[in-house]
């Protein structure tokens, strides 16, 4: 028999309870990594504007841009050093975009245009 343990990922929204989540130890990061970018869209809020926090108990996620509806996603339970990391790495790679024709990553020019340096 092997144990696994269960995670709530909590979502405020200015401070307020807008949706809750279980995940259990499976499954937990692609749960929270999926939550946090329906409600921290890559897409709306700048990398810059983001917040990360975490402890032996939780890990935060937050959208401080000052846009009218700032999400927190929280996720709750026990959590190991390899869990930040991959969690932080997958955060990282929700920024990256990736040339359609190639594959390379791309890069935002000083206009904020994004181009692929090989195509």
């Amino acid at each position: 028999m092997q144990f696994t343990m269960d995670y709530e990922i909590l979502v405020y929204e200015n401070n307020s309870m807008y949706d809750t989540r279980t995940a259990n130890s499976g499954n937990v990061l692609d749960v929270f990594l999926d939550t946090c970018r329906q409600y921290v869209n890559p897409e709306y809020v700048n990398q810059d504007s983001t917040e990360f926090h975490s402890s032996n108990k939780f890990v935060s996620y937050a959208d401080r841009s000052g846009n009218d509806k700032p999400m927190l996603v929280i996720l709750i339970g026990t959590i190991t050093d390899e869990m930040v990391v991959a969690i932080q790495d997958g955060l990282k790679k929700m920024y990256t975009h990736f040339c359609e024709d190639c594959g390379k990553e791309m890069v935002f020019l000083r206009t904020g245009v994004l181009v692929c340096n090989r195509c």
